[in-house]
C-alpha cells in the first residue's frame, strides 16, 4: 500500500494529469477506445523505457534511481508512473495538435497530416523541458528519478534521446489519430467550448508546472528556453487564428491594385 500511494499520491502531478487525460479522451473516443489507448501506451512505454534501461534503446543508456523502489511501484527496472504518463502525454499533444490544425472554430484540420505533424511537434517540444527539469529532481520535490551515462547537448539530454521519443511519440500519436480517423469535422460557435481546449490547456499546464520549477531552483537558462520556444509560436498562432471566423474562411484581404507603369513615349 505504501507503494501504491508512492505512485498515486506521491506522483499526483501525474494521478492528475491522468485523471484529466480520462475524462477528454472518453469525451472524445468513448470508454472503450480509451481503454484500448491506455493499455497500448502503458504497455509501450513500460517496453521501451525498460529497453532504453538495458540496451540504450530507443533513448541511449540511462538508469532510473534504485531507492524509489521503495517507495513507489515499477514495472520492471522502471517506475510504474513514466509509462502511465505516456497515455496523457500523447493524448494532449494529439488533441493539442487537432485544435492547432483546425483552429478554433472547427474540430478538423484540413488535412491529417496537419493535425499529425502539430501534434508529434508538441509531444517532442514538452519532453524538451520536462525531462531536463526532472533531471533535477533531487533539488525539489520530485526527487531523483534518473541519470543518462552519456553526455548530453541539450542542458545534459543525450540528442539520440529526444530522437527516440520523437519515434515513441510519434507511434502514440499515429494510434490515436487512426483511432480518431473517422471523426467528422464540426463548426464550434463558441471558441472557449471547443472540444480539445481543456486538453491544449492542460498540456500547456505541464509546460508552466516546469518551467516555474526550473526558475524556482535557479535553473533560470531552462525556464528561460521554455519561454523562448513558447512565445514565437504563440505569437504565430494568434495571429492566423485572428484571421479566421466561425465559417472557417479568413478575411477577405483587401488591397488597392498598383497600376501598371506605362513607359513615357519618346
Amino acid at each position: 500500500m505504501r507503494q501504491v500511494w508512492g505512485t498515486v499520491g506521491g506522483r499526483w502531478y501525474v494521478t492528475v494529469f491522468g485523471l484529466v487525460f480520462l475524462v477528454c479522451a472518453i469525451r472524445q473516443l468513448g470508454w472503450k477506445r480509451t481503454l484500448i489507448y491506455a493499455v497500448i501506451a502503458v504497455g509501450f512505454g513500460a517496453l521501451v523505457e525498460n529497453a532504453s534501461v538495458h540496451f540504450g534503446v530507443p533513448y541511449t543508456q540511462y538508469h532510473f534511481n534504485n531507492a524509489l523502489r521503495h517507495k513507489e511501484l515499477f514495472v520492471g527496472d522502471v517506475p510504474l508512473m513514466v509509462p502511465l504518463s505516456y497515455t496523457f502525454m500523447a493524448y494532449f499533444a494529439f488533441a493539442g495538435g487537432r485544435l492547432l490544425a483546425s483552429g478554433p472554430w472547427h474540430t478538423r484540420g484540413k488535412r491529417l497530416w496537419h493535425e499529425y505533424l502539430l501534434a508529434v511537434l508538441l509531444a517532442v517540444w514538452v519532453i524538451w523541458i520536462v525531462d531536463p527539469v526532472s533531471r533535477l529532481g533531487s533539488h525539489y520535490f520530485l526527487g531523483e528519478l534518473f541519470r543518462y551515462d552519456g553526455p548530453g547537448f541539450w542542458f545534459g539530454l543525450p540528442l539520440g534521446s529526444q530522437a527516440g521519443f520523437a519515434l515513441t511519440a510519434g507511434t502514440l500519436v499515429a494510434l490515436l489519430t487512426w483511432m480518431a480517423r473517422n471523426e467528422p469535422d464540426r463548426v464550434v460557435r463558441r471558441a472557449l467550448r471547443h472540444p480539445h481546449l481543456t486538453a491544449l490547456i492542460t498540456y500547456h499546464g505541464q509546460l508552466v508546472m516546469m518551467t516555474a520549477v526550473a526558475v524556482h531552483i535557479g535553473a533560470v537558462t531552462i525556464g528561460g528556453a521554455a519561454v523562448l520556444i513558447w512565445v514565437p509560436a504563440a505569437a504565430i498562432t494568434a495571429v492566423y487564428w485572428s484571421t479566421l471566423r466561425p465559417t472557417g474562411r479568413t478575411d477577405d484581404v483587401r488591397a488597392t491594385a498598383v497600376p501598371e507603369q506605362v513607359p513615357a513615349s519618346r
